[in-house]
């Protein structure tokens, strides 16, 4: 009696399992007529890639843009080659630009003394400033150094040319003396007499001159250069350089104007 109800038992348990195994199979048969739906995957974000160095250089040590002096060194930086604007938006060079440089000619001595009359009672006293006149610093090398470190160039900037200063105009403070061209003459009583024999007691002259970089370009910038006139022989001078600035227009046109009121008239418009 036991073991025929053990039997009845087992039969609807089999039953069910059968059951859920058909409807699995019936199950995987539908569907497997569905495409595959592939799987989703998350975008991940790609850093961009690192921006080549910048070509354009600021150099921090540069106070504006040249032609900038070297105080006490009568030298100026005339021009950097490629100007160019930064990422930042900040005007620079780029890093391996090229440079010109200006010197005072006479600065190395070796300016010739040209005398008319008797040597303490003369006529007429020249000063030639001619760009044949040695310049100090004579070397291209020396002047790439004192750049270089004044204003933070690199070894990549290199000097393109070293040029004389070319004296145009000149003037005497405290004399009537003045005219154009790079001869400073000594004409009147005062030029003659007074500072002609201030310079033989080897306190020197003052003078102002004013000219360019290169004489054939009215467009180039303007000087002033202030410089004193140092005995060195019976026949010979050096300049000292005291400042050199470069002129607006505006200070160009009042130059201009002290020229024009010279008399008698002097080639004036050949300058400005």
């Amino acid at each position: 009696m036991k073991r025929t109800q053990s039997v009845k038992t087992a039969a609807p348990f089999k039953t069910i399992v059968l059951s859920v195994l058909l409807q699995l199979v019936a199950c995987t048969d539908k569907n497997a007529d569905e495409p595959v739906k592939p799987i989703k995957s998350e975008s991940v974000a790609v850093a961009p890639a690192p921006l080549p160095p910048d070509p354009c250089h600021v150099f921090e040590k540069l106070p504006g843009e040249p032609p900038i002096a070297l105080e006490g060194k009568g030298i100026v930086l005339t021009r950097i080659m490629q100007p160019c604007v930064n990422r930042e938006g900040n005007r620079g060079f780029e890093k391996a630009s090229p440079y010109l440089a200006m010197g005072v000619p006479c600065t190395g001595g070796s300016g010739r003394i040209d005398i008319k009359g008797h040597y303490h009672n003369p006529k007429l006293v020249s000063f030639i400033i001619g760009t044949d006149c040695l310049m100090n610093p004579s070397r291209t090398t020396e002047v790439q150094a004192m750049i270089s470190e004044r204003f933070g160039l690199t070894a990549d900037n290199k000097l393109m040319a070293y040029t004389p200063f070319v004296v145009q105009y000149w003037e005497i403070p405290g004399a009537s003396d003045a005219d154009v061209g790079f001869s400073v003459d000594l004409r009147s009583t005062i030029g003659t007499q007074n500072l002609w024999k201030q310079f033989r007691a080897n306190s020197p002259i003052r003078v102002e001159l004013y000219g360019r970089e290169n004489a054939w370009v009215k467009g180039e910038s303007f000087y002033h250069v202030t410089v004193d006139l140092v005995y060195s022989d019976r026949k010979s001078f050096r300049l000292d350089v005291i400042k050199i600035a470069s002129l607006s227009p505006e200070q160009v046109d009042a130059v201009k104007m002290r020229c024009e009121e010279l008399k008698p008239k002097r080639k004036c418009l050949e300058v400005f």
